[in-house]
Formats: C-alpha cells, structure tokens, sequence
C-alpha cells in the first residue's frame, strides 16, 4: 500500500459469494482498493469462499449442510475450511492486490488471536461452528501502521490447538466493531436486500426485523443483516450491502456519490 500524507477514513471490505471465484471482478476490487489507498484510505478485506469450500468438499464426497445460513462443520469439513480459506483463497486474493501495488498482507484470524472463538451454542448440533468472544486489532493495527493491507480469513482461534468456522460476516462486522471503522462494506453476488426483486435502498432495524419475521429475509442473508444492525449500533456509522458493478462504482458508492445497494443505518 502507498504511504499517504494523512488518513480520511477507514474501511472494512467483506467479499464472498461468486466474488471469490470470478477472476474479473477480484481484479476490478483490488484495482478499486489501490485508488482508495493511494486517496487516503486505510483499509481490510475479510473473505469468504463458500463456493470454494464446496467445491472441495466434493472430493471428500461430503455434501454441504447448512442451518440458519451457518455451515455445518465437522472435523473433516473444519480442516477443508481452513486449508481453502486460510490457504487458497487468501493467498489468491494476496497476490491479486500484490498486481496493484498494494502491500498486501495475508492473515487468518487465528493469527496473533485477532479473533477468539468458542463454539457456537444451537439447538442443532454445527459442530466447529465458533462465536466470536473477542477480537484482538493489535495485529491489524501493526499492519496498517507499516502500511501493509491486512487480507484476512474467518478461520478463528478457539484456545490451544483448536481453530473454529466463524461466519465471514460476522467475522467482519466484529472485526470492524474493534477497529471502528468508518464504512463496512459487503460485497457478493447479492445485489442488496431485496423484496419483490427490488432492491431497498436503506434499512435500520426496525425495519429489518419486520423483513426477517414476514420471510422477506431469510438463510444466509439473516445473519449478514442481524451483524449489519450490530456494527452499526456499535460505532460503525455506515453498513453497505451491495454486489458489484465496477472499481470506479465502488469507489463512488464509497464517497457517497451513488447508491446502488443496500445501506444499513442505526
């Protein structure tokens, strides 16, 4: 990352969905990241990888589970998680960033215990399915200090040799919790909450809640919204829910020039 004269803002960048596979957009993100670090911007990009995961799991003949949009997580399913997320997906999107300029620095969340897990409490059994207990910055911190653009996996640790699946987007909303940022940002293949294939342009938790109640809301996007609400009740001023269009789309959607998205609000 570039060295600038003085920081404006902070942003967290949570990626996932087809975003993760498809080459194109990766390359349009990390162009879009380099201008806002060169404009003064101090950024991290947590990832996710779902459909990697899955298409891994196809070779141990496993089918993937989900609850409530949580991956069920097994020992064998745990340590496909890890080796694709922390590995693969990590270093990919490191060496993507490297193409721009940007110190890019790859990281799970075990590292240095930037995020502390136990295992999530359900009526149904996940099994290596973490909740975040706390969240450790310094790690961050250190990074952005030297200049370097942390790129981070949910991969969490939950004490001793154990490591946990924690939701990438909760991973992110906490992680940004931590580090008070400015803006969270979600990026997938969901354009942004949507009802009767409109997408609504703002939301706060009433109207959230409403949405998750009458079925509007549901599987993996509950958990997304419900850390959104979170972030934003606890110092993040601004959460975006939005898919992707360009690297000059983002940035302006960033600097408040356009909204094509969902923005979330307290």
């Amino acid at each position: 990352m570039s060295q600038t004269t003085s920081i404006t803002k902070t942003l967290a960048i949570k990626i996932g969905g087809s975003m993760a596979v498809d080459d194109q957009a990766l390359s349009g993100l990390c162009q879009a990241l380099a201008q806002l670090s060169i404009s003064g911007y101090r950024l991290i990009l947590v990832h996710g990888g779902g459909k990697d995961i899955n298409e891994n799991l196809e070779l141990l003949r496993q089918p993937p589970r989900f609850i409530d949009g949580l991956r069920v997580t097994d020992a064998s399913v745990l340590k496909m998680v890890e080796m694709t997320l922390s590995g693969f997906v990590n270093k990919k999107l490191v060496k993507l960033l490297l193409t721009q300029k940007c110190q890019a620095v790859g990281i799970s969340s075990v590292d240095a215990g930037l995020i502390e897990a136990s295992k999530k409490q359900s009526d149904l059994d996940l099994g290596f399915v973490g909740q975040v207990d706390q969240v450790n910055p310094a790690i961050i911190q250190h990074l952005w200090a030297g200049c370097y653009l942390p790129v981070v996996s949910p991969v969490s640790w939950g004490g001793g040799e154990q490591s946990l699946n924690v939701n990438a987007d909760v991973a992110a909303s906490e992680i940004a919790k931590a580090l008070k940022v400015d803006q969270l940002l979600f990026i997938s293949d969901v354009p942004g909450v949507m009802e009767n294939k409109i997408v609504m342009p703002t939301m706060d938790r009433r109207s959230i809640e409403s949405k998750i109640e009458s079925g509007v809301i549901l599987g993996g996007m509950i958990p997304k919204v419900q850390s959104c609400i979170d972030s934003v009740e606890n110092g993040v001023s601004k959460v975006h829910i939005l898919g992707w269009k360009s690297a000059q789309d983002l940035v302006d959607q960033i600097q408040g020039k356009i909204n094509y998205g969902t923005i979330i609000h307290n």
